[in-house]
């Protein structure tokens, strides 16, 4: 209990003349500026002298008045006792009652009045006391005091920023006449053009997947220079066996890129297989090389033969940690497993990390799991095994070659 009225004793209570915003400072603050917690204004305060001195002052003022008033009222009190003109004083002195010499000066002002010993000789109202004597202001009123005034402030700028964007867009019809309007000619054109390309390219490849000869295969395929060869040469192996089509563009999977149109078809088997469609200047034709993911030599015979000099292959490339025999090196090559969709037989590809050719193609490699590619590789002199060889080119991604690109074959009869 004493700590708390120590501490009512230490503070002062002011009320800001700007916002009337009650706030509280130290009882021995030395009267330099104040700034109100509510409006920010700067304020000048009394010293602790200074308010000391006008307290004394109104004390003495209000004394003053007091026994001036006590003065007039004892004056008045005598005049009942005096004679008056009527020479009736002795009779009225004998009614009236003498005043009470104990009577205070302060009962006499006012005794409805009520009083304070702190102030003797004036009235509750007429003292000046400090605001101090009030109950010092809760953390918690500070609290929402402060909460409030923040969320003034957000109001106020919301609403300040929804009048400025309400300027900013005023409508003019002048601006809406001069906003050009979206061609929605030229997207119904591609449009167009793309359901024409899907209609042809299917066609296309229900002919291709229907043929019954190879002289028919021949006739719907791209670039005959380069490819009718390798087609024959193919086949003379492995005979046209006419697939059949249950399903053209099976599950909606029809790509178009630029002038290439790929699509996943259902063959009669049920086979799901991907077929590319090319739009040459004889009309669509198919790219057969990435039909049968084509390769200069025959995969069965790759482990056989062991070439030395560039053999190009279509291939499915996915990232291994193995490194053995001439390529154990696993800070100077990057290791790759190549797989053909015909033979259950794999190759271990290797590529030197350190060749920028092949920067790109790691990457794809290190971010996808399987990644189609088109490349040459070759085995290392007097290899000891088969299934090991290096990349030496990267010559495309995916298995359908570019138009420009229209390259011969090394050996035009290889399969």
């Amino acid at each position: 209990m004493p700590e708390a009225g120590n501490a009512k004793q230490n503070w002062e209570g002011l009320v800001c003349p700007v916002c009337r915003f009650v706030f509280r400072v130290p009882m021995n603050h030395n009267g330099a500026g104040v700034v109100c917690p509510a409006c920010a204004h700067l304020l000048q305060i009394p010293s602790v002298d200074q308010r000391r001195m006008v307290a004394n002052a109104r004390a003495q003022t209000s004394n003053k008045v007091s026994v001036s008033r006590y003065g007039l009222k004892k004056d008045i009190g005598d005049m009942m006792f005096k004679e008056t003109p009527g020479g009736a004083s002795s009779d009225m002195a004998d009614d009236l009652e003498p005043l009470d010499a104990s009577l205070q000066p302060k009962q006499l002002i006012d005794d409805s009045c009520e009083q304070d010993d702190a102030y003797p000789g004036l009235p509750a109202w007429e003292q000046d006391r400090p605001v101090a004597a009030s109950e010092p202001i809760s953390a918690l009123t500070w609290i929402l005091s402060g909460s409030l005034l923040g969320v003034s402030i957000v109001v106020v700028s919301i609403w300040l920023m929804v009048q400025s964007i309400d300027d900013d867009i005023t409508y003019d019809a002048s601006d809406a006449v001069a906003e050009p309007q979206k061609d929605i000619s030229s997207i119904d054109t591609r449009q167009a053009e793309e359901s024409r390309m899907m209609k042809q390219s299917k066609k296309v490849v229900v002919e291709f997947l229907e043929a019954k000869t190879e002289a028919d295969v021949e006739g719907l395929i791209r670039t005959p220079e380069v490819s009718v060869p390798r087609l024959r040469a193919w086949y003379d192996r492995d005979p046209w066996v006419t697939p059949g089509v249950r399903v053209v563009g099976h599950k909606n999977s029809i790509i178009i890129n630029g002038d290439t149109i790929t699509m996943d078809v259902q063959l009669d088997n049920f086979d799901i297989k991907k077929i590319a469609v090319v739009k040459t200047v004889a009309g669509y034709k198919v790219d057969w090389e990435s039909w049968v993911a084509w390769t200069s030599v025959n995969w069965q015979e790759l482990f056989d033969l062991r070439p030395t000099d560039p053999v190009e292959v279509r291939v499915l490339c996915k990232r291994v940690n193995y490194y053995n025999r001439v390529f154990n090196d696993s800070t100077k090559w990057f290791a790759v497993r190549l797989s053909h969709p015909y033979s259950d037989k794999s190759i271990y590809g290797y590529i030197d990390s350190e060749s920028p050719q092949f920067h790109r193609f790691i990457t794809d490699l290190v971010r996808e799991k399987e990644v189609s590619a088109t490349l040459k590789i070759r085995y290392p002199q007097n290899s000891p095994v088969g299934n090991q060889v290096s990349i030496v080119e990267h010559m495309q991604s995916g298995w359908v070659r570019s138009a420009a690109s229209n390259h011969e074959a090394e050996s035009p009869s290889a399969h």
